[in-house]
């Protein structure tokens, strides 16, 4: 099963939950409880996924929070990457290229959380294609550096968040990177509305 048929199957789960008129019976909790692991699965999965590229490879970790977010929403999106990054801090393995624990990158992981607060919030407001799509995504790509920013510099003391070193370490080589996934997930969102919108 392919990336895209998984992110399918989450969210007619999300559909035939109804979160916010259906009764939480034990069923609807036991969707919601699959969805949210298949999720945490997904973006553990897709951060052991590396393209070598200079200076810093590309992982598939933060493609894989805005489709999750895409796709399952808001609530359980966040509820995803908080667990993910539960589970990571607690020592599993299962952070970029296998590793685990509060290091200097763990402002990142935080930031996915609330990336993925958005960009579902965002997506079950209205469909994501063309422009909106490629803004939603962009912010969403965007904002784990605000809190991984911060923590890398008080981590590190190579100076502030905004310092040319910690930038230069914490921002820059990663911008193709981010770019490539922008793309891929902005014709990904598209396709799949366009694609619905016939159907």
């Amino acid at each position: 099963m392919n990336l895209t048929n998984i992110l399918s199957s989450l969210r007619m789960s999300s559909r035939q939950i109804g979160v916010a008129h259906q009764p939480h019976t034990a069923a609807t909790l036991a969707r919601q409880i699959a969805a949210v692991l298949t999720g945490t699965a997904i973006v553990a999965l897709a951060a052991q996924i590396a393209i070598p590229f200079y200076p810093v490879p590309i992982t598939m970790q933060t493609l894989a929070v805005v489709l999750v977010a895409w796709r399952l929403g808001a609530g359980r999106a966040f509820a995803s990457l908080g667990l993910y990054g539960a589970l990571g801090a607690a020592g599993l393995p299962i952070f970029a290229a296998g590793t685990s624990g509060a290091g200097a990158s763990a402002g990142f992981i935080i930031g996915f959380a609330l990336a993925a607060a958005f960009v579902g919030h965002m997506s079950s407001r209205k469909p994501l294609t063309g422009w909106r799509a490629m803004g939603v995504f962009a912010a969403g790509l965007a904002i784990p550096y605000v809190p991984g920013l911060i923590w890398l510099a008080a981590a590190t003391g190579m100076g502030g968040p905004l310092s040319a070193a910690v930038l230069g370490v914490g921002v820059v080589p990663f911008i193709p990177g981010d770019l490539v996934k922008l793309a891929l997930a902005t014709a990904i969102a598209s396709a799949w509305a366009s694609r619905a919108k016939q159907g």
